[in-house]
């Protein structure tokens, strides 16, 4: 998997797919690409509200593409699950 802005989605339903595909928590997924749990739910929110007024919160394209590959590892892990499985029966 190589990093490529152009395919850049900052929404919050593509990230919380991410997280979904992922499964795990998200504390977890926080810890593992860096960013704080606060952080992680701002971006699964879409939004934070500062002194009443709501401000958007955009997933940035480094924690979208370390998602992104959290994904793919637990995509291949369920695969190579699913394949051992088969090899077994």
């Amino acid at each position: 998997m190589f990093p490529n802005a152009e395919r850049y989605n900052h929404s919050t339903e593509y990230a919380n797919k991410l997280v979904d595909r992922i499964g795990q928590t998200p504390a977890w997924i926080a810890q593992r690409i860096g960013v704080t749990e606060k952080r992680m739910r701002y971006i699964l929110a879409g939004e934070r509200i500062i002194k009443g007024e709501s401000t958007e919160i955009l997933m940035s394209y480094a924690e979208q593409f370390c998602m992104e590959c959290l994904a793919a590892e637990a995509k291949a892990a369920k695969d190579r699950a699913r394949s051992k499985a088969a090899t077994q029966d």
